[in-house]
């Protein structure tokens, strides 16, 4: 009997261990007798908690009926309110904003002052396009993350800096989701230490596995809930701020114009792109001198090459005919001179024979 004892002793001890370490779900069997123990303190603890939550929906009902609880803000260049009475609640605040810069190198320099400034961080950036080709605009997108307290004072700062041609602004109640998850956490914690008081007056061998299986689903369990809290405590109290950042040569005026502004201001900028393109073109003309002259040579050689291959066609002509001629003429002069020292040699045979006669 003593044996057994130590024996349950230590098979206590490893499973207090592993339960403490492992946070891992288990597939194994539960039986129906250990939930019928164990459902009913979470179901107590759950029970517990309910009210705060119905306490807390009714609140946000209220507050959405009365305006206080702003949900979603959006404007063109303006300012949206995010005022409204949020004490209490749980609220992600976030932004969209499109900007022109004249001046894109200096804009972004500022632009990264201003977000550290104001307590917060770049989560993402990428530039495209370069400052080489001047052909070509650049562009930027930038993530910020700011304190949300500091969000509308940003946003400000950055309208300082250039031309907010869209401006977005919103806000995402988590309040009701928040308080859900903090209730699971705390019946699951509950559950937990009646778990831990279970184990440690079980005997059974069959009973210490159950309960440690449990008992991993509940840690593994709450972890999970307790990162997604942090998850929601991390945008709550910092808020996203996306930023696209496009480089122009005149910025775009996004206050109401009458007529004759319109008209004035669209014969500037017309006048402005006629300008800049002979500018351009000179410009272009200059920086690509050694290249056209480049091509000048190259070309003008090509065509002296086929001027001469069409000029020298009748003079090689002219000159294979002459050197046919010649050809011609010396082969004859040869025929000549041969049948002259034929008729020297018989004239000489003739003598011959008359002599013999």
């Amino acid at each position: 009997m003593k044996r057994n004892r130590a024996w349950i002793a230590i098979l206590m001890a490893l499973c207090m261990v592993f339960a403490l370490v492992g946070c891992s779900k288990s597939s194994s069997a539960r039986s129906e007798s250990y939930y019928a123990k164990s459902e009913p303190a979470y179901d107590m603890a759950y029970e517990m908690e309910a009210p705060a939550a119905m306490a807390d929906e009714a609140y946000y009902g209220e507050a959405k009926a009365a305006g206080k609880v702003s949900t979603t803000t959006a404007a063109n260049g303006e300012s949206a309110n995010l005022t409204g009475n949020a004490a209490g609640r749980k609220i992600i605040k976030n932004g969209d904003l499109s900007i022109q810069t004249r001046e894109f190198d200096e804009f972004l320099t500022n632009l990264n002052r201003s977000i550290l400034s104001v307590g917060g961080y770049v989560e993402a950036s990428s530039i495209n396009g370069n400052s080489y080709n001047k052909n070509r605009m650049r562009s930027a997108d930038v993530t910020a993350r700011v304190p949300a307290d500091q969000l509308d004072a940003f946003c400000d700062q950055v309208s300082e800096l250039g031309n907010v041609t869209y401006k977005n602004l919103y806000t995402r109640d988590v309040t009701l989701t928040y308080v859900d998850l903090e209730s699971h956490v705390k019946a699951l914690r509950t559950e937990q230490q009646t778990l831990m008081d279970l184990l440690a007056k079980a005997e059974k061998v069959e009973d210490i596995i159950l309960i440690q299986n449990r008992l991993s689903d509940v840690l593994y369990e709450i972890e999970s809930y307790e990162s997604t809290l942090r998850t929601f405590d991390d945008q709550i109290a910092y808020s996203s701020v996306h930023l696209g950042i496009q480089e122009v040569q005149r910025e775009t005026t996004v206050e109401k114009e009458t007529a004759g502004q319109e008209i004035a201001r669209r014969f500037k900028e017309n006048w402005e792109d006629v300008k800049d393109g002979f500018a351009r073109f000179g410009i272009n003309f200059v920086s690509d001198l050694p290249i056209i002259i480049v091509w000048v040579v190259f070309l003008g050689i090509i065509v002296l090459v086929i001027v001469r291959i069409v000029k020298g066609g009748p003079k090689r002509k002219a000159r294979r005919e002459k050197r046919k001629a010649l050809k011609l003429q010396k082969k004859y002069q040869k025929e000549q001179a041969k049948l002259k020292q034929q008729e020297s040699v018989t004239k000489l045979s003739e003598k011959a024979d008359e002599k013999k006669e």
